[in-house]
């Protein structure tokens, strides 16, 4: 039985033909069929032409790279399990690694020769039906005659993300985010429309909008638990010298106390005027609310603004979230992170957590909040009240 769940269809492209010969007579002890080769023209047309279910790429070949043959397998839409195999060491296998993530294909591992027959055998013997492509489907643009009609339909929702904390589990409070649903069902990813509604003017109306259905819709129980509610401000709401007030009273129309609400402002926000963004998020937190600095760790500015800015949080950047089981080198960032932010006395959250390993290592390190697929979906309002109660 164990024979027949490891079988397949294995391709290696390495131009050492020694090396290759032996991957594959290693792997039909695991009954997979076997090919390989050591040209990468070659090698893609027995990908077209032979549907492997596995392969393996070297990273250094005599007429190209490995990026290289990357990037042409997922312009093929390949969709064999990748392994990455290499003797440059773990930096630069981690870094190819992630292109195989990043152009969209089934990265299953990666190799670090000299390897043995044990790991060779153990990688491919790993389960890949849960690894998910992060290749979007086509979906037609969205015009910005479809972004208004839709505001003046009012068709924008929020949906809500459960965090728990990292010390006791319990639930502590939502992300608010933006969903456009359609009538034929769906919906509109938000990096459809968050986008064009900030090229076109609309952004501050959608914010609004969004902003107002989140607040009258908050997950019925949590209301009754001190719980935080997180929301997304676009760096140009923040040039809208009336969405303090505004939002405060928001608030108070739907007695929500402002200390519960938390904006996350992207860590790559303007700072084009650096004096006004100042005096915005300080009128922000006079009036209560609390402010998150988003995506921490992918801007280029975090230094500066966590310095100047008057952030009560800080948000680990899921890219490295998402790696922590697998990337020695986001295992060091995420923990250089949490670090620096428990020292300047923030709340720290990492969201994209996807399993208990990086859960448990982010307890470990001294996280405080964490969100992500492990915990729990975005969902409609009464989904997270039935969710609450759990």
């Amino acid at each position: 039985m164990e024979a027949a769940k490891n079988s397949g269809r294995l391709l290696v492209l390495d131009d050492e033909k020694d090396v290759a010969s032996t991957i594959c007579f290693m792997a039909k002890s695991s009954s997979f069929e076997t090919d390989f080769t050591g040209d990468a023209d070659v090698f893609m047309q027995k990908v077209r032409s032979w549907s492997p279910s596995h392969v393996i790429v070297d990273l250094q070949l005599a007429d190209r790279d490995g990026i290289e043959v990357i990037h042409e397998l997922a312009k093929a839409d390949c969709l064999a399990a990748v392994v990455v195999m290499s003797g440059l060491g773990g930096r630069i296998l981690d870094s190819s690694a992630r292109a195989v993530r990043e152009n969209g294909l089934k990265l299953l591992g990666t190799l670090s020769k000299p390897f043995s027959r044990t790991e060779l055998l153990a990688l491919l013997a790993s389960d890949t039906e849960e690894i998910a492509p992060l290749r979007k489907p086509y979906m037609q643009p969205v015009s910005v005659d479809q972004l208004r009609q839709a505001l003046n339909n009012n068709a924008y929702e929020a949906h809500f993300q459960p965090k728990t904390s990292c010390f006791t589990g319990k639930l502590v409070g939502f992300e608010c985010l933006a969903r456009w649903p359609q009538k034929e069902g769906g919906m509109i990813p938000p990096d459809q429309f968050i986008s064009l509604a900030e090229q076109s003017g609309l952004i501050n109306e959608l914010t609004r909008q969004i902003y107002r259905y989140a607040l009258a819709n908050l997950p019925l129980t949590a209301r009754d638990q001190n719980l935080k509610y997180a929301l997304n401000l676009s760096p140009l709401n923040l040039l809208d010298q009336t969405f303090p007030r505004w939002l405060l009273t928001e608030c108070q129309k739907n007695d929500i106390s402002p200390s519960s609400i938390i904006l996350e402002v992207t860590e790559t926000a303007s700072m084009d005027n650096p004096l006004a963004l100042l005096e915005s998020l300080t009128q922000f937190r006079i009036r209560g609310f609390q402010l998150s600095i988003d995506d921490f760790g992918v801007g280029y500015s975090s230094l500066v603004q966590l310095a100047r800015l008057p952030f009560s949080e800080l948000k680990i950047d899921q890219m490295f979230v998402k790696t922590l089981s697998t990337s020695e080198e986001s295992q060091k960032i995420v923990a250089a992170v949490i670090g620096l932010g428990k020292s300047l006395g923030l709340n720290v959250v990492a969201e994209g957590v996807e399993d208990e390993i990086a859960f448990n290592y982010l307890r470990d390190l001294g996280c405080d909040e964490a969100q992500g697929y492990f915990i729990a979906r975005p969902m409609d309002s009464s989904a997270a009240s039935a969710w609450s109660k759990k």
